[in-house]
């Protein structure tokens, strides 16, 4: 005992009278490195561009990995590390990930002069001061069940259709005959219109109790209750855990086994692979038996973005802007189109590389429909007619989740 002791208080003393040039010797590598706060899988555009960018700038990049199952679990998980002094230089922020908070925390980093390849991000991914920078974009397009239009006799849709042409084939589709009530009316029905209805007043304070949100659930409760819709033998505690609980209850397993049963009789869903991915989209369309159209449904759309901030406290932060510099590059934003199948799952930011993505769509000779679809869509990005979907705050969105239980309270 009187060993274990003496060698422990003579490293103490030892590591007491190192100067901060005996430590810089001790450790010359955490001179040179950053590390990523990121989840697994590891997005593999930011895995390649590691070893290059290690090799090229001899700077050792680290990856802090969180373990997490859930989002919730992830965002839980991120702020432990956030208050620890040189902590991680970036902060990998996924798609469906709202960064407001971090911003206002004073946790993200402004480096809105500070990356020299900013100026080539399209304008509506960037806000007029820039803490969070994007990197890849995913668009979640709409499919309409083509079997159900032959049968309505319904002609297809062009691609710029609107909410109008979609409400107009809708109400023909539930003349015929009543339909289950899926996750989709749910979105249509309930939850998207919340959001355009103000519930949090100009002094911050929660408005529900008013003749606007009475009214909206007298009238939701009239459509779900018309007759169109088959609604399953559920209690309103089965509904909330399928809807708003989510994807832990067994209630929501055991609807989407049930939808899979009636697929084939669903008007609309959404297209499970990201919209820009022309190669699989072209490869669809050929097929012929899928109709992809833009979003038009919902009135927030579905296009997400994922990025980074530069944590405020991280350590070495000029090499971690370096770092997302180099992600905005021509070179490795083209990589992530490849020959039309997205590498990483994600289209590229960079609009200076258009011109050579057009090249490579002529090679290949996709369906003109796919590349339209992309055109359309990068077209409304473009003019600020779509942005890429983030809370204002995870309270708000938390109010908004809870409003369709004030009917029952």
């Amino acid at each position: 005992m009187p060993k274990i002791v003496f060698l422990l208080l003579s490293m103490l003393l030892f590591l007491v009278g190192c100067t901060d040039e005996t430590i810089s010797k001790l450790e010359p590598d955490a001179q040179k490195e950053i590390t990523i706060l990121i989840q697994e899988p590891i997005n593999p555009i930011i895995e390649s561009y590691k070893f290059k960018f290690e090799n090229s700038k001899g700077v050792k990049v680290k990856f802090d990995i969180i373990d997490a199952d859930t989002l919730d679990d992830y965002i839980k998980k991120l702020n432990i590390n956030l208050y620890l002094k040189n902590g991680p230089t970036l902060i990998y922020l996924p798609q469906y990930f709202f960064y407001q908070s971090y911003i206002d925390s004073g946790v993200a980093l402004e480096v809105t002069d500070r990356i020299t390849n900013l100026e080539k991000i399209y304008d509506s991914l960037k806000e007029e001061k820039v803490y969070y920078v994007p990197i890849g974009m995913y668009y979640v397009a709409k499919i309409l069940n083509k079997s159900t239009l032959d049968e309505l006799d319904v002609k297809e849709p062009s691609l710029d259709w609107t909410k109008d042409d979609y409400l107009k084939i809708k109400e023909k589709w539930l003349s015929k005959k009543p339909r289950y009530f899926t996750f989709k009316d749910y979105d249509e029905i309930i939850k998207e219109p919340l959001y355009n209805l103000k519930i949090i007043e100009e002094n911050n304070k929660i408005s529900i109790n008013n003749l606007k949100i009475k009214e909206f659930i007298k009238n939701t409760r009239e459509k779900i209750f018309s007759g169109k819709y088959i609604l399953k033998d559920y209690s309103y505690e089965n509904y909330y855990k399928i809807f708003i609980e989510g994807i832990n209850t067994s209630e929501y397993r055991r609807v989407l086994r049930f939808l899979r049963l009636v697929d084939k009789e669903i008007l609309v869903r959404n297209l499970g692979i990201n919209a820009f991915e022309t190669k699989r989209v072209s490869e669809m369309i050929d097929k012929g038996d899928a109709i992809i159209l833009p979003e038009v449904i919902n009135e927030n759309n579905s296009f997400f973005t994922w990025g980074f901030i530069v944590n405020r406290n991280g350590k070495n932060t000029n090499l971690g802007i370096e770092f997302i510099n180099g992600l905005l590059s021509d070179e490795v934003q083209l990589s992530m189109y490849g020959n039309g199948k997205l590498f990483g799952g994600f289209y590229p930011v960079n609009k200076k590389i258009e011109s050579k993505i057009d090249k490579i769509d002529e090679i290949y000779n996709y369906n003109k429909k796919a590349v339209e679809l992309k055109k359309i869509i990068l077209e409304k990005i473009k003019k600020s007619k779509i942005r890429p979907y983030n809370y204002d705050d995870r309270i708000h969105q938390e109010l908004y989740d809870m409003l369709p239980s004030v009917e029952n309270g």
